[in-house]
């Protein structure tokens, strides 16, 4: 990144000096060439203009920078993100996913002292729900099953296999 305010445009870095048409036919048709440079050095402008608000997928990699810069406790702009919707939510939805891939829940559902609010899990569910990620937000509210110790089940089916041994015969035993 070059610099704290970084939320994932590149700037246009745009050079100085004669122009491309001019300095290749060294000035020949000056007057129809200069257009041409002008035309052609306005491009990187034109781009930008047209690029500058568009949503980015990768804008939660400068939210800890900027929540750094403005003071705020990390997590702040995630945490801004879930409770606000701007112009893209499935792309606010996929930084938000992002930002929790890379940093975990932590930060996010947690009390906010910038906001004064806890983010809870329905909340994180709600925002990724209207962006698209109904299976995540699932995901999110679904309790994760109890998985058993394996020297737990081992032990287990040791000691069914033993009382099944037994029964088996004292039930022989019995028979004779």
């Amino acid at each position: 990144m070059n610099s704290l305010s970084y939320i994932g445009y590149k700037p246009n870095k745009i050079g100085n000096g004669p122009g491309l048409i001019t300095a290749a036919t060294g000035g020949a048709a000056f007057p129809y060439t200069l257009v041409a440079d002008i035309v052609l050095q306005a491009v990187p402008f034109v781009i930008a203009a047209i690029n500058r608000g568009k949503p980015n997928p990768n804008d939660w990699m400068g939210w800890n920078d900027l929540d750094t810069k403005n003071g705020y406790p990390i997590g702040t702009n995630a945490v801004s993100w879930i409770i606000n919707d701007g112009q893209s939510i499935q792309n606010e939805a996929l930084n938000i996913l992002q930002y929790i891939n890379n940093y975990g829940y932590d930060n996010v559902l947690t009390y906010n002292k910038y906001y004064q609010k806890t983010i809870t899990a329905q909340d994180l569910a709600n925002k990724l729900r209207r962006g698209g990620y109904v299976n995540e937000a699932n995901q999110l509210l679904t309790p994760p099953t109890p998985v058993q110790n394996v020297t737990n089940i081992l032990s287990n089916n040791k000691n069914l296999l033993l009382y099944g041994g037994i029964a088996l015969a004292i039930l022989l035993i019995i028979k004779k």
